[in-house]
Order: C-alpha cells, then structure tokens, then sequence
C-alpha cells in the first residue's frame, strides 16, 4: 500500500500531488515485478489498482496534467486496459467459486466445461497481458518517474498547501459523482454502471491520501462507504459481462444464470436504497471532509479587536 509523506497536506501544492503520484508508481513497479509469479493471485489486482490511482492522480491535479505529455497519458491508459480481458475472467472465476455449493453435482457438472473454458481464457490473456507489461511498463516508468521527480522538484513554495488544492479537487469530483448517481435507475445500461463506479473510485482515490489528515479519524469510515458504492456497482456491472459470456452457452447454465438474476436484483435494491437519499448525502459528507482540510484562515492584523489598554489613573 501507498506510503504518504507525514507533511503531505502542508507541502506546496504540485509537490504534494507529485508525492502522491510517485507512492503509486512506487506501487505500480512492486507489483509488476510480482506478476511473473504464476501463484501470486493477488498480483494482476494490486497492479491493476496502483494504475488506477496513479492515472486519476495525473488526471485530477493540473500541475502533474499539464506536465506529462498525452502519450504518456495515453500509454497509461493503454496498459491499465491491457489488463480488462484477465481480470474480467479471473472474476468470473471467483463467482463460480463462491457459488459453487448453490449448485448440485449434476449442475456443477453442467458448468465444468464452461468453467474449464473461462480457467483456460484467464491463463491465456494473462499470458498476453504480461508480455504487454514487460515490453511496456519498464520504458514507461522510468520516463514518468523522470517527468514527476523534476517537477516535483520544480515545484515552487510560493503555492497554495496541497491541503487547499486537494479539498477544492475533493469536492469537484464528488459533485460529478453525486450527478451519476441520481440518474441510476434499474434500466441504466452498462456503460452508464461503469462509469458511475469509474466516478466513484475516483473520489475514493483521491481522498485516500488525505484521509490520514482528517481530525478524529473522519476520513475512514468516508472512504470506506465510497469503497462499498464502488464494489455495488462493480458487482452490477461484472454481472453484466458475465451474463454475456452465459447466452452463448444456452440451456446448461441455466441455472447459473437465475442465480445472477437474482444477485443483479438484490444489488440494485441496496443501491436504491443507498443512493435514492443518501446520493447527496455522501456529497455533503464529502464536502464537509474538504472543508476539514483546507487550512484555517487567519483573521489579517488589521482586522483584529485591538487590545484593550489599561486606563491610567490621573492623579486628583
């Protein structure tokens, strides 16, 4: 996990973003190295996440934006989709895993060649998406990492505190969110559940490191809601591809598939509940977390009530 500087918040605002930036990287490179690991499970994930929050770091700050050039942008994006076709099948995967004592053995038996298929299809793009990396991911990194520790370095003590940059940034994000959310309904299609949960990550991603300078702990329990709203929409939209992938197969995954049904009906109930009156709730909760953030303003000499001076006594 990222590791933040202790005076993160109070550093100037590019050099604190550029901090921020180079945790990821530092996560992003650990976890590439992991993946050529056949056991390590957790490697594709951990790469995937460190990607994320590096591009919607470099996204949301315009001092690092401006900075590095779009083909890098590019590349990044790019890499971070080089990954989508592995991990959709390892997750699918993991559903059958998780569900497979629903089943009975002659339905499990049904599912075993689907389910050999998709164990297959997840070797073979991880395969792919490794040689992509390791033809890729070492050139880009040392070229980001160049860009971010000069500008970083560049970065002038005249600017206003991160805090302040991070909290305005905070709060545009959360409004976007906030917009997503209310147009949900049972019959938004999957481009519009993906991007929802897309705008959730991010607001998840960038308070993270700020979370730390919330008084009281505050931050925590924000990040873990926005983190709960993410895995609600990622599981509606998971449901969808692997719906998808169980239409091709006709009658012996049936039951498989009444099954998701079923689970794609419940999440839509606890997001209704969740964001029918708490959508702008979260916002607001958000928007107090910002407001925590931003430095206290001082009252300027000026305008400050004058000491009282102590009457002297005038003798009689």
């Amino acid at each position: 996990m990222a590791a933040f500087p202790a005076d993160l918040l109070d550093r100037p605002a590019v050099q604190g973003a550029c901090a921020v930036a180079l945790a990821y990287l530092d996560d992003a490179t650990a976890a590439a190295l992991r993946l050529g690991d056949g056991s390590d499970r957790e490697a594709l994930h951990a790469f995937r996440v460190a990607i994320r929050r590096l591009r919607v770091t470099v996204r949301a700050y315009p001092g690092i934006h401006d900075s590095v050039p779009k083909k890098q942008r590019r590349r990044l994006r790019k890499l971070a989709r080089a990954t989508n076709a592995a991990r959709d099948a390892e997750v699918q995967i993991e559903w059958f895993n998780e569900h497979s004592a629903r089943f009975t053995a002659a339905q499990r038996a049904a599912l075993a060649p689907f389910r050999a298929r998709l164990r297959a299809r997840r070797r073979a793009e991880l395969a792919q998406a490794q040689q992509k990396l390791q033809g890729c991911f070492g050139g880009l990194e040392r070229k980001l990492r160049r860009r971010v520790l000069a500008l970083q370095s560049d970065g002038g003590l005249h600017e206003a505190p991160f805090r302040s940059v991070a909290a305005a940034t905070l709060v545009q994000y959360a409004g976007e969110l906030d917009a997503h959310l209310a147009a949900v309904t049972r019959s938004t299609n999957a481009g519009q559940l993906h991007a929802t949960r897309i705008a959730a990550k991010r607001v998840r991603y960038l308070l993270e490191p700020l979370a730390p300078g919330l008084p009281d702990g505050g931050g925590a329990p924000l990040v873990e809601r926005l983190k709960r709203l993410q895995d609600l929409f990622g599981a509606l939209t998971d449901a969808h591809e692997l719906e998808v992938a169980l239409e091709s197969e006709g009658v012996a995954v049936a039951i498989a598939a009444g099954v998701l049904r079923a689970e794609v009906s419940a999440s839509f109930d606890e997001l209704r509940e969740r964001s029918s009156a708490k959508g702008s709730r979260l916002k607001r909760d958000v928007e107090a977390a910002a407001r925590r953030l931003r430095p206290v303003a001082k009252t300027p000499r000026s305008l400050q009530q004058p000491a009282r001076r102590r009457r002297r006594s005038v003798p009689a």
